[in-house]
């Protein structure tokens, strides 16, 4: 565990803030807009905003961040409405900031200097650095060797150069143990020192990347990682504040339990396309990903963040204040590689074992400011979730007012012009399948939905890709839908009977990209 003080960090940073001789003089600073709350170095202000009501924090003096995202001073920031907010604002050099409640008061508003978390998560940022450089220099120096190669042919020993893979992170614990929160700082540092590393949501629960029911990655920019963003509950933000539209696989469930096969055969799916967008690209490659598992730690679900951390080709994994499940997984990989290293022999050059190395596992302390989520919050994250998808985050009009960023469309679609599909891991038998119908080997089965009743009003669903469609009816695989990207997402406003026709809200006006449709248990009732 790194513990140290962190000194690396700030020789790191392209441009890293300098030290702040302190909060400055009361006469010094300007007359408080809220309550003013002064900061000692290595201290953090923490906040919880109830659900429907919004606060606005000000950078007085002195530097400060939001889970690594950092403050600009003076700057007003927006947080919580309208789906409350648990916020933590740290300072290394110490600072002044103000918290206006516009009137209502906060659940809990109060500093901390318990950080020891923060020290050991920026040097662990700082360690993942060293593996980037390390890796940027190796890919760089391998793709000089290729192309002398390809120049001399005869130059076997360059053609043969290989680079390195960057820092590939898997964080691992229970639910409410702040992995979410680590990987928000591990990328903002990232991005502060020119990286773009990518953000793995592997946590279907959640929506740090899409709606919840899904399996994510994106691209981690300047734009996604700032404070407004960072402070929004599950790191829930639209997909344009990354910049680009994240991969997104549908699950169709909350629960990772539902559908074991379905999960496992999606984060397989995951991995070769992340390997697939880092070969091409020698700075993305150095750069890495920051990948978050689900809170599901015991029985199939340790099984599954085993397949996880194999699949990924994780080289970290970071394990979040769980000693069980540390010792568990330091014993499975150092027996693993005492079976591999006896099965291909000790003599084999170094560059061979190499290859066969097993993930580092690192034990990080729990931060102080994490707080249990009940389950009515988290309902109420998730709903906010969706409704950010189509509506976008609340912004401030001309006239002060909260205002929607989107405006989402409503159309109606005849029933015969959908396909609507329902994913499930139960295979029928022999004599339940139609006639002359062949059970397919796949472990996740798509059935055809034809009974359109009112009980779906309310229901989310995932809008295939047209590519995913085109293989599907060539192929009549089933996996061709269920492990391609979706084009995006449909909520059920009306179902009418009698006309046959179903009301769906779509984030845009026109036509839906598919009319293949992917059904789940997801539902969101605005």
């Amino acid at each position: 565990m790194f513990t140290g003080k962190p000194a690396l960090i700030w020789a790191t940073m392209a441009n890293p803030t300098p030290p702040s001789a302190g909060a400055g003089s009361s006469s010094d600073l300007p007359a408080p807009r809220g309550e003013r709350h002064t900061l000692p170095a290595e201290s953090e202000l923490r906040l919880e905003i109830p659900h429907g009501q919004s606060a606005t924090l000000r950078l007085v003096t002195g530097s400060a961040e939001i889970f690594g995202a950092e403050l600009a001073e003076g700057r007003p920031y927006e947080l919580g409405f309208p789906g409350g907010a648990k916020v933590a604002v740290f300072t290394w050099h110490g600072c002044s900031v103000d918290v206006d409640d516009h009137g209502k008061s906060l659940d809990i508003s109060y500093v901390s200097e318990e950080t020891n978390a923060n020290v050991a998560y920026v040097n662990t940022h700082a360690q993942l650095e060293a593996m980037r450089v390390d890796a940027l220099a190796a890919l760089t120096a391998a793709a000089a060797a290729i192309s002398d190669a390809a120049a001399d042919p005869a130059d076997d020993e360059a053609a043969n150069a290989e680079g390195g893979d960057g820092p590939r992170v898997l964080i691992i614990g229970p639910s409410d143990t702040g992995k979410s929160s680590l990987a928000r700082v591990l990328t903002a540092y990232a991005v502060k020192v020119g990286r773009s590393p990518l953000l793995l949501d592997l946590d279907v629960s959640s929506s740090a990347l899409s709606v919840p029911g899904t399996i994510s990655a994106s691209p981690i920019t300047a734009e996604a990682a700032s404070p407004e963003v960072h402070a929004v509950p599950d790191g829930g933000a639209p997909a344009s504040s990354s910049g680009t539209a994240p991969l997104t696989l549908w699950y169709g469930s909350v629960d990772p339990e539902t559908n074991p096969d379905l999960y496992r055969a999606q984060i397989s799916r995951l991995g070769r396309d992340i390997d697939l967008r880092l070969s091409g690209d020698i700075d993305a490659c150095a750069s890495g990903f920051v990948a978050v598992s689900s809170g599901w730690v015991d029985g199939e679900g340790y099984k599954l963040l085993l397949h996880a951390a194999d699949a990924l080709r994780v080289n970290v994994v970071l394990v979040m204040g769980h000693d069980r499940l540390y010792s568990m997984l330091t014993t499975h990989f150092r027996k693993r590689a005492e079976e591999e290293k006896s099965a291909i022999g000790e003599d084999l050059p170094a560059a061979v074992t190499k290859k066969k190395g097993q993930p580092k596992v690192i034990k990080l302390p729990r931060s102080g400011g994490v707080v249990s989520r009940d389950a009515a919050f988290r309902r109420a994250c998730r709903s906010q979730s969706i409704r950010r998808y189509f509506y976008g985050d609340k912004i401030r009009s001309t006239e002060g007012n909260l205002t929607d960023r989107y405006t989402p469309f409503l159309m109606e679609v005849p029933f015969s012009d959908l396909r609507l599909y329902r994913l499930s891991s139960v295979s029928l038998s022999a004599a339940l399948l139609p006639v002359s119908a062949k059970q397919t080997t796949e472990p996740v089965q798509l059935t055809l939905e034809t009974n359109i009743t009112p009980t779906l009003v309310h229901a989310v669903w995932a809008v295939c890709h047209p590519s995913a469609v085109s293989s599907y009816e060539s192929s009549g695989s089933a996996s061709d839908l269920y492990l391609s990207g979706v084009a995006g997402f449909v909520a059920v406003e009306k179902v009418d009977v009698d006309r046959e026709v179903v009301s769906l809200l779509s984030p845009c006006a026109g036509s839906l990209p598919s009319s293949t449709l992917l059904m789940g248990d997801i539902t969101w009732m605005e």
